[in-house]
């Protein structure tokens, strides 16, 4: 800016002076004509002379006006140029010193642009028209670690080190065609070969003469981006550590409403998001406790809290409890944001305490209000605490228990015992036992106690105390003593019963008999006592619908019969007979208890057997009956309804002979009278019988004498079978049957005098086309043998093929002939070795040719069941066509096996030929066609038609399978 302003300075100082120059020479002209005019004038006016020297003296007067105009005029002129002069150079001053100054403000913003951009963390960028870079501002390297100069001349996409995906480019180079605004994000290694995210912003440039270029900035975003990737791998990890847990993440905003709440989506816990965002914690809970007070108090003091736990009703109307731990949240400025944390479910932990603390209190009140004693012992035996009832069953006070080891308190007969017993819980071989032992009672009695004694152990298995429970059974050892003393009397008497003799208290058994252990199963005695005595029954207890009152003494019960289940797994039945009586302390029943097993088996039995007879009878379709000696039914089955449509009940009584048929009637009745005297052992034969409709149905009659049981005759039992279907089925099989043979005799002979006519006829036509084809070879012949010196060689051609014509004409009427006699031969199958015929003829086709290599490979032990003289024609066709149509391999082969194919034997004979195109296989089989021309390979094109028909006439079916050059494949199989 100085610069400038001294090369204004300079510039317009000589202007300036030359300007005043002028100015001050024009001046100071003006002034000497104005002092001469005056100085004229002045005299002229003084002398009084002035008219008259005026009008004398014009000469004088003439030269002073034009001086004094020219004057004037050169004054305004001169004015007029200093004034313009003037303004000139104010202008010029003014716009030289605005010029100056905005290249002043110019320059300063330029700096000042300058420094911003080397200060900021972007850069500057120009491109050509081209897309090449034609600058790049030095915060480049400072920024983003690069150095500039290698990418001026470059495109963007052509620079070293990059790493952009190739269709960011595409995108950018269609927006760059189309002369758009971008923004372009780009991966591109620096110096120290880090990858740096790079964002270039740029729009087009535009002079007079159209597009120029690009001009934008560069940043470096590469710190952003690994931070939006590392916060996107933290938030993920994060999200995968919460659904991993069954723990909830959640957060509140400033007024602790919840904002966000994630859990893992196996938690089987199911908290509803929509009902718990924007609602508080304590929404839906009594906030009135002490409990809550102070945890809202924390939480509006902004303060950390850790398993805060309370009860929360959820969706299906149960409650769960949780356990919350947060902390607050604060922004960048200190300002409270809200609260972030974890909960857990603690609704099994919270159960699981409160049982603990009630099972506690259980345990105290137990502890302290049992009836039975209780005991507390250390590892070493000695009483930790007892309760109130073990001191008061020793005659102690508490007080004085406490610290004894509790041999003191036992009886010496069970010390040792005892000892032993506790040694065993305190090593771990047990962990609880129960026996009886005794104590010593503060007045020195002994005490009978039922003891059973527990270990409570640390989490190494070390025995940490011991829980005992004291039952006071001294009145009841003394009542089985004398118990035992009654029942050992009563054993003697009730031991010799074959009865089995029971006494049972509320239906438990208290006493039994030596006959009771054998029919109840028992082991021994001890193992009947005890046990409920309608535990054995297997058929369910009869409910009295009201109570009985308590039986007396010598009341009797009713005869009872039950099935037992025996403890040995039998099952028995019993008859029981039953009687009050006073037993011991109380009354019981005694019952005398007989085994009928084998009774009620027999009539079960019995039955049984009318049972199955009842149903055998009623479920079958013959009609079952049984007549008296007058011939009149006494029994009939359901059948008889269906059968005739007569019932049951009004057909009892009648005789057989009133629903025959009138003219079967005298049969009947001579059957069953020859039956009923003993002529005949049974009666078989068939009969019509009417029904309620007057239709008669055929019914087939089996009958035998019935005896009673002193062996007289006592009438007929028997069935009827209803067989009219199968008789109208014999009377229509007949008259089908004639109707079939005289169609049948027929047909065959039609089919035999229209095969003698066909026979006939070939013969006929066999001998007609013979006598004109052996004419032609004669005279062929003939010419060849008088004519040969005086014949061309198209001559000799010519009859040489009339000859071979002829003699393909006398073969192919062989062949019809045979192919018409093979058809009409009748099939005599019997089990052939196919295997061995196909060897067979291969070594018969092979001798006609020795010269030949031919390899084969047949399959050994396939058989088949056909008739054996067609089936070698067909085998012999098969094999010469394989052998013909690979002759002209080097080394021809012939395969034959089996395969099976949908559950069917199919057998295949194959060679290496030179095969044919699938397209023709079609007409493969129809007589006469070829695939090959007759001079390539001879042949009638009757043999594979001729296997074809054997194959049909045995039910099988042919195929073939090739390719030009690669050999071909027959397969065929056999029907049944």
């Amino acid at each position: 800016m100085a610069e400038i302003r001294a090369r204004d300075d300079k510039t317009f100082r000589p202007v300036y002076a030359v300007s005043l120059a002028l100015a001050s020479l024009g001046a100071l002209v003006l002034l000497l004509l104005l002092i001469r005019w005056w100085q004229g004038f002045d005299a002229a006016a003084s002398s009084g002379q002035l008219t008259v020297a005026a009008a004398g003296n014009g000469k004088d007067a003439l030269v002073s006006v034009p001086l004094l105009v020219l004057g004037v005029i050169a004054v305004v002129l001169i004015a007029a140029v200093l004034i313009l002069g003037y303004r000139y150079l104010v202008s010029y001053r003014f716009a030289a010193e605005f010029a100056r100054r905005a290249t002043e403000v110019a320059e300063f913003n330029h700096a000042r642009l300058l420094d911003f951009v080397e200060l900021s963390s972007d850069w500057m960028w120009e491109t050509d028209a081209e897309h090449r870079f034609t600058l790049i501002s030095s915060g480049f390297r400072s920024v983003a670690n690069m150095a500039p100069d290698p990418f001026i001349g470059l495109s963007p996409w052509a620079l070293p080190g990059d790493e952009t995906d190739e269709a960011v480019w595409r995108d950018l180079r269609r927006k760059l065609v189309r002369h758009e605004p971008f923004a372009v994000l780009v991966a591109r290694r620096d110096l120290s070969d880090r990858l740096r995210h790079l964002e270039f912003t740029g729009k087009p440039q535009f002079d007079e003469h159209g597009f120029v270029g690009y001009r934008g900035v560069g940043r470096d975003l590469t710190e952003r981006i690994n931070a939006e990737t590392e916060l996107r791998d933290s938030e993920t990890r994060y999200r995968t550590l919460i659904e991993s847990f069954f723990d909830w993440y959640w957060e509140q905003d400033a007024q602790f409403r919840f904002t966000r709440l994630l859990t893992s989506p196996q938690n089987p816990l199911a908290l509803s998001e929509p009902d718990l965002l924007g609602r508080t914690r304590w929404d839906g809970s009594d906030a009135d406790t002490p409990e809550w007070r102070s945890h809202i108090d924390t939480l509006r003091e902004h303060l950390p809290f850790d398993d805060f736990v309370y009860r929360r009703p959820l969706a299906d109307g149960s409650h769960a409890w949780f356990s919350v731990t947060g902390r607050p949240t604060f922004d960048e400025a200190g300002r409270f944001t809200g609260y972030r944390g974890v909960a857990r479910d603690v609704s099994r932990e919270h159960e699981t305490r409160q049982a603990l603390v009630d099972s506690e209190a259980r345990y105290r009140t137990t502890f302290e209000l049992a009836p039975v004693g209780i005991v507390n012992t250390g590892p070493s035996g000695h009483l930790e605490s007892v309760n109130l009832a073990f001191a008061s069953l020793l005659g102690r006070q508490r007080a004085e228990l406490i610290g004894k080891h509790m041999s003191e308190l036992t009886h010496p007969a069970d010390q040792a015992v005892d000892a032993a017993m506790f040694e065993a819980l305190r090593e771990g071989r047990v962990d609880s036992y129960r026996r009886e032992r005794r104590y010593i009672h503060a007045s020195g009695r002994e005490i009978w106690t039922s003891i059973a004694v527990s270990a409570l152990r640390d989490e190494d298995g070390h025995l940490k105390a011991c829980i005992g429970i004291i039952l006071d059974i001294s009145a009841r050892v003394r009542a089985e003593h004398e118990r035992q003393a009654v029942e050992e009397r009563y054993r003697r008497l009730v031991d010799v019963s074959p009865d089995g003799i029971l006494v049972h208290r509320d239906d438990r058994i208290v006493f039994a008999n030596r006959a009771a252990v054998a029919i109840f199963g028992v082991a021994t005695h001890e193992a009947l006592l005890g046990q409920t005595l309608s535990g054995f029954y297997t058929d369910p207890p009869r409910h009295e619908v009201t109570p009985r009152p308590p039986l007396e003494p010598g009341t009797t019960m009713p005869l009872a019969q039950h099935r037992l289940q025996r403890d040995n797994g039998l099952i028995g039945d019993v008859e029981i007979t039953s009687v009050v009586i006073g037993f011991d302390d109380g009354p019981a029943v005694l019952s005398v208890v007989r085994d009928v097993s084998e009774r009620i088996a027999a009539q079960n039995a019995l039955q049984q057997s009318r049972a199955r007879y009842q149903d055998v009878v009623e479920s079958i379709n013959e009609v079952i009956f049984q007549t008296d000696m007058e011939g009149r039914f006494r029994f009939l089955n359901g059948a008889w309804a269906s059968a005739t449509g007569f019932a049951i009940d009004t057909s009892i009584g009648r005789p057989v002979t009133d629903f025959a048929h009138p003219d079967d009637r005298p049969l009947i009745r001579s059957r069953l009278d020859a039956v009923l005297h003993e002529r005949e052992d049974a009666c078989v034969c068939e009969v019509r019988m009417r029904t309620t409709t007057g239709e008669l149905r055929w019914m087939e009659t089996h009958a035998r004498l019935m005896r009673d049981p002193s062996g007289a005759p006592g009438g007929v039992m028997g069935s009827l079978d209803d067989i009219t279907a199968r008789k109208v089925a014999e009377l229509t099989l007949k008259n089908i049957n004639k109707e079939l043979e005289a169609r049948v005799r027929a047909r065959t002979a039609e089919l035999e005098a229209s095969n003698r006519e066909l026979e006939a006829f070939s013969y006929s036509v066999s001998h007609d086309l013979r006598a004109p084809l052996r004419a032609i070879d004669g005279f062929s012949v003939i010419l060849q043998e008088d004519l040969d010196d005086r014949l061309d060689g198209t001559t000799r051609t010519y009859l040489k093929r009339i000859r071979s014509a002829t003699a393909r004409m006398a073969q192919l009427i062989d062949d019809l002939i045979e192919l018409a006699r093979l058809t009409r031969q009748p099939l005599r199958r019997q089990n052939i070795d196919l295997s061995h015929l196909v060897s067979e003829v291969v070594e018969e086709i092979r001798s006609t040719d020795p010269s030949r290599r031919l390899e084969t490979d047949i399959t050994p032990g396939l058989t088949i069941n056909a008739d054996p003289t067609l089936m070698r024609v067909a085998i012999e066709n098969l094999v010469r066509n394989a052998w013909k149509f690979s002759a002209t391999r080097p080394v021809a082969r012939i395969a034959f096996y089996a395969t099976r194919v949908n559950d069917r034997i199919t057998f295949c004979i194959e060679d290496n030929g030179v095969g044919f195109d699938m397209a023709y296989a079609g007409k493969l089989f129809v007589p006469f066609y070829r695939l090959h021309p007759h001079s390539q390979f001879e042949g009638s094109g009757i043999g594979l038609a001729t296997v074809a028909r054997i194959i049909q006439r045995h039910g099988g079916e042919i195929s073939a399978e090739a390719a030009p050059g690669e050999g071909a494949r027959f397969q065929f199989s056999m029907g049944h």
